[in-house]
């Protein structure tokens, strides 16, 4: 699916992981692409090549085709104004990464006012570009821009090339957010009949077997972003190694069983509308 089959019936399923098991685990369950980051913890990070390599490398021995799109996101922080450096640090993160086997990217940056970087934005798209991977996301950084200037973000970003928008509707779960939701893929169909590409809405955070179907029937979106994630049986461990205590808090996982019920959930409702 690049970005999004218009021909298709199904409804995108994108599962965000932080680890070789949770990605396999994604895969195994369904997902038609994985958002694969570090540090899902800190709001997800740029993911190590050697991750990426060994995952493209045992879905190529699989029978499925699951994209994956990369996080370029160099730091923590929910500001997503960077200097110059870090944007020469992602520029050079998303080179690697291309070389590597990645099939799209998850970006976003802000200006000091907490509208969409118009620049930095333009950079990391055209960087893309000279690599040959086209897809690009535009993560929540949507989510801290002001509300009254969601039209002209929206647009702008339409306008630098991004596909898609990943999206809690400026709340903090998509559930909360289902009405912002609702009125940006307006905006975004819209401005879709102006340009010669189609920009995607997705929601994601919080989604769950107990809201999916709602969140895709109240805002007409045809994808969706989750982690489908549980807690893991603790391990022994040494403590804490940084100066907070995320080493000592459960690690969370990839549930296949999860992404499996989110699967059956949105085919059983959404083809059973489509055969009617």
């Amino acid at each position: 699916m690049y970005p999004m089959d218009p021909t298709s019936t199904e409804i995108l399923l994108e599962i965000c992981v932080d680890s070789f098991e949770s990605a396999i685990a994604a895969v195994l369950g369904g997902a038609n692409r994985i958002e694969l980051c570090s540090a899902l913890s800190e709001g997800g990070l740029t993911p190590t090549v050697g991750l990426l390599r060994e995952l493209k490398r045992c879905i190529a021995a699989s029978s499925r085709n699951v994209p994956v799109y990369c996080m370029i996101r160099c730091r923590r922080g929910n500001d997503f104004h960077y200097n110059s450096h870090e944007i020469s640090i992602m520029t050079l993160d998303l080179e690697m990464l291309a070389a590597n086997g990645a099939d799209g990217f998850v970006f976003g940056a802000l200006d000091e006012f907490g509208n969409v970087h118009r620049e930095h934005c333009k950079q990391i798209v055209a960087a893309a570009h000279r690599t040959g991977i086209v897809p690009i996301t535009f993560h929540r950084a949507i989510d801290c821009t002001p509300v009254d200037k969601l039209k002209g973000n929206l647009q702008l970003i339409a306008e630098l090339g991004f596909n898609t928008v990943l999206t809690s509707g400026l709340k903090p779960t998509a559930i909360q957010g289902v009405n912002t939701i609702a009125e940006m893929k307006s905006i975004v169909d819209e401005i879709n009949k102006r340009l010669p590409r189609q920009l995607h809405i997705m929601p994601g955070s919080g989604v769950s077997k107990e809201n999916v179907v709602t969140l895709l029937k109240l805002t007409d979106c045809r994808a969706i972003h989750g982690s489908a994630s549980i807690e893991k049986a603790p391990a022994e461990t040494c403590g804490t190694l940084g100066g907070n205590n995320v080493d000592s808090l459960p690690l969370r996982v990839c549930s296949q069983s999860i992404v499996e019920d989110l699967r059956r959930l949105i085919d059983d409702e959404f083809r059973k509308d489509n055969t009617q």
